[in-house]
């Protein structure tokens, strides 16, 4: 499953959008999309400069990340491997990268919503 079933769908780039993070917007999203040059493209939103969600892995990179990819880390690992190659897009004028892991977190969404 994963990246491996996009293999021979003709698609050029997965984009990856945590859904713990709700306060990424879609202007956010459009904005990484927008980074996209081709296959060999890595591309991360920038949150005062530093790498966040969503991430835009070019085709090229599947085997790769998923070669990397162990229990919940996802392509993080790769990314890091690769970071020199990864464009960051700033998006902290557009939107709060916050995570919704604990009870808490989610009380704090509840309350600002």
């Amino acid at each position: 499953a994963g990246l491996a079933s996009l293999a021979g769908t003709g698609a050029r780039a997965a984009l990856v959008l945590l859904v713990d993070q709700p306060g990424i917007t879609p202007e956010a999203v459009a904005r990484v999309l927008d980074a996209y040059e081709g296959p060999a493209t890595l591309a991360a939103a920038a949150y005062g400069g530093g790498r966040g969600h969503p991430v835009l892995l070019g085709a090229a990179h599947w085997a790769g990340v998923a070669a990397a990819a162990e229990g919940d880390q996802g392509a993080r690992a790769y990314l890091r491997e690769h970071a020199q190659g990864v464009r960051l897009v700033e998006c902290g004028d557009l939107c709060d990268p916050y995570d919704i892991d604990t009870p808490e977190d989610l009380r704090r969404l509840r309350e600002t919503s």
